[in-house]
């Protein structure tokens, strides 16, 4: 499982309970705007953090354990890592370059002497 994301998602349902929000789909979605843009898949994550007891009184340690406990977790976070990777920005550069004699021919940032 990846443990990246058992803890964002450990974090943010802490944080929902911390404010004195009720865990829903809609809170969840808001909270991981980043990574779930699906309204299924926040759904799904809600009941799936509802049937696992998470609540208020627990712990952030104490749900990230019980959603490494869960046999359900594993895909929900798949879905969420695959999902996140299409919205996810990338950049491309391009670097030709020439070069002739001695010394560094560098493209970006040197790092070193």
């Amino acid at each position: 499982m990846d443990f990246i994301t058992t803890g964002i998602i450990a974090s943010s349902a802490y944080d929902l309970f911390k404010q004195g929000l009720t865990l829903t789909a809609h809170s969840l979605k808001e909270r991981l705007a980043q990574w779930i843009k699906d309204d299924v898949l926040a759904e799904a994550l809600s009941a799936e953090l509802s049937s696992l007891g998470i609540n208020n009184q627990m712990s952030e340690m104490a749900m990230t354990q019980r959603l490494g406990e869960s046999p359900t977790m594993p895909a929900l976070i798949r879905d969420i890592n695959a999902q996140a990777a299409l919205f996810a920005p990338s950049q491309i550069n391009t670097v030709t370059q020439n070069h002739s004699g001695s010394g560094d021919n560098v493209a970006g940032h040197k790092i070193g002497k």
